[in-house]
């Protein structure tokens, strides 16, 4: 018995390497368990229940922990690995308990990120916590201005101290191991993480269940981190479906035809569009008014049941409404890419983020033809996306938060000046417009609605800090804007049109609810315009060429959005799409492309719920859905959607 004993404890002190990272990645485990439990409970309305799902999120997620816990002890195993006879063994012992000290705080911070993040997004992380990485200042910044980092940030460190102080009770007595342990211990450190990150695939959980939500959650997010930041971007060809390209170019074509439409060659998308009414020599000034995260269920007029949006309700029954209109993505930058050029989304970064995007087909460049000066007007700072950097290559004026002075902000956050601010300098912009005798195009981008969600005080009765403040706020802004406006002698000549970048929220049960990109648009044009509505499917990426043709502008173009009114409604479809999964909604089918190659189909039942039924895929949507996105993706690679 004694000499058992004996053999246990040889054991122990010549394997007690093993215990010291088995407690570090058994404190990874347990806090990213933790958190996964957290998030299901916090959305206990909308993740499934079923004893099954709920096994395989929990089940497939801690495989997923332990995967990613072997990177996480990494740096413990090559501490280890340092021999005793460098310093002493208490200096060894108060070295690795820092080590450990600071790798739970990571731990512990990336728990709580990770829970708020799903809190905003309702999804892991993806490659929007990259970009907002990169874009250090301002992710620091909203922070700090949305959640109380005075008690978060030593609640973290508190966590990581009670980690470390359990992790402690394992800590080795020595350091000096044996040629075997040391070989052990030098094999783990060079071949576990190799064999697992070959063997480890984040697309496991992607089809997990029926339900978006609890595939989601059995990521771990840390680990869904790293693969967006290198999968940030998608090749089309090497991911998704793809067909002759010939035949792709020719029946993009054909879907381009119109009769107000004549291609200027015989293989591309250059063509010549004519369009003439009453407002052809009228040449309107054109304020296009992009708003951060306006749901259309925020809004009365577009079927909410919210009251959030009152002027806007009000101004809709003057206005031309488009009550059926869908974002193409879920960032800004995405219906910024829709609107000013006309194209499907791209899998991956939107187009505005991309090499080789200067001198595009857009619609600035369409107003360009017909004499317009183009302005990008933006209350934050404009490097924030590229955003300064693609309006400037494309020929519009920036005017951004560095042209605002100082002593006409009423209220800021890090996203920008608060929308009254902003459409001040919209007005001095036209009116020096006026002055010149120059009609123009503002293309104008609101920050207000979007956290953390602050805004001058005293303008509307919503609560500082809540979404629905915000978008109060943002509801009257563009009344006073409008309001301010029409004292102006160039308001009688000018089309206001209104419209959102994306919903404020785009996750559901399914990988693309289409209800969650429902977007209000508006066209209002008091005398020149008159009011109505339709209810036709239409694209965010159609509103420049519909526009233009409610205008009566013609104009050269490369682009693929359509004029709705050019289009017949057989015809009609939307795009909506994650940095992933691009979907065609056409009538009441949902065609999803996915980076495997794979073609799926859904009934869509119910709109407003997003309530699908699977079905066979229709080898005509297939096509279609495919000759939209490879060729969009093949033209923008092959230089064919910039001006020559």
């Amino acid at each position: 018995m004694v000499q058992w004993k004996k053999c246990l404890a040889r054991l122990h002190e010549e394997h007690a390497f093993v215990c010291y990272l088995l407690a570090m990645l058994a404190s990874w485990c347990v806090v990213h368990s933790v958190t996964r439990l957290a998030m299901f409970l916090s959305s206990a309305g909308v993740v499934s229940w079923q004893i099954g799902d709920v096994a395989k999120v929990f089940g497939l997620g801690v495989l997923y922990d332990v995967s990613a816990g072997v990177f996480f002890c990494l740096p413990v195993a090559l501490y280890l690995l340092v021999p005793q006879h460098f310093v002493s063994v208490r200096v060894h012992r108060v070295g690795l308990a820092v080590l450990s000290f600071v790798l739970d705080a990571f731990l512990v911070f990336c728990a709580v990120a990770l829970y708020l993040y799903w809190q905003e997004f309702h999804t892991n992380f993806n490659f929007i916590a990259v970009d907002y990485l990169i874009y250090t200042q301002e992710m620091i910044q909203q922070v700090v201005q949305s959640f109380p980092m005075g008690v978060i940030l030593p609640a973290i460190a508190a966590t990581a101290a009670v980690l470390a102080g359990l992790q402690w009770r394992a800590m080795p007595e020595r350091f000096a191991w044996s040629a075997r342990g040391s070989l052990a211990l030098l094999a783990s450190v060079v071949l576990l993480p190799c064999l697992v990150g070959f063997a480890a695939s984040t697309e496991g959980h992607a089809h997990l269940t029926e339900n978006r939500y609890n595939n989601e959650l059995a990521g771990n997010g840390p680990q869904e981190f790293v693969h967006a930041f290198f999968a940030n971007e998608l090749d089309y060809p090497s991911f998704y479906r793809t067909a002759d390209g010939a035949a792709m170019r020719a029946e993009l074509r054909q879907m381009l035809a119109a009769p107000n439409v004549t291609f200027l060659d015989d293989e591309t998308t250059l063509r010549a569009v004519k369009n003439e009414n009453a407002l052809t020599a009228k040449r309107p000034n054109v304020v296009v008014i992009t708003v951060e995260s306006l749901s259309a269920s925020f809004c009365g007029a577009f079927g909410a049941e919210k009251d959030w949006t009152p002027y806007l309700d009000e101004l809709a029954k003057d206005s031309y409404c488009f009550t059926n209109m869908y974002a193409t993505g879920t960032r800004t930058v995405r219906g910024l890419e829709a609107i000013t050029l006309a194209v499907p989304p791209t899998p991956g970064q939107s187009i505005l983020r991309r090499a080789g995007n200067e001198n595009m087909s857009s619609l600035g460049d369409a107003f360009r033809q017909n004499g317009y000066a183009r302005d990008f007007l933006y209350g934050g700072y404009g490097y924030f996306d590229n955003m300064n950097g693609f309006f400037e290559a494309n020929g519009y004026t920036i005017q951004d938060r560095t042209s605002i002075p100082d002593e006409e902000i009423i209220q800021e956050t890090v996203w920008g000046v608060a929308d009254e601010t902003l459409f001040t300098q919209v007005i001095r912009s036209l009116d020096a417009h006026a002055a010149a005798g120059e009609p123009a195009f503002e293309m104008v981008m609101t920050t207000s609605n979007h956290r953390p969600f602050t805004f001058p005080e005293g303008r509307v009765a919503g609560e500082q800090g809540t979404r629905e403040g915000a978008v109060r706020y943002t509801d009257w802004a563009i009344h006073d804007f409008l309001e301010r406006a029409k004292t102006q002698p160039w308001f009688a000549d000018t089309v206001f049109v209104i419209v959102a970048d994306h919903q404020a929220g785009v996750a559901g049960k399914t990988a693309l609810p289409v209800d969650k990109y429902h977007i209000p648009c508006l066209v209002y044009a008091p005398g020149l315009i008159a009011p109505g509505a339709t209810d036709r499917l239409v694209s965010q990426m159609d509103l420049g060429p519909t526009l233009l043709g409610m205008l009566g502008l013609s104009y050269e173009t490369r682009w693929l959005g359509r004029d709705l009114f050019q289009t017949p409604e057989a015809q009609d479809r939307a795009f909506i799409s994650t940095y992933q999964n691009l979907g065609l909604v056409k009538g009441d089918d949902l065609v999803v492309l996915t980076p495997d190659a794979n073609v799926a189909a859904d009934k869509i039942v119910d709109f407003t719920n997003s309530t699908y039924e699977k079905e066979t895929v229709a080898p005509s949507l297939e096509q279609e859905a495919v000759s939209w996105y490879q060729e969009a993706s093949d033209l923008y690679k092959s230089g064919l959607l910039t001006n020559r």
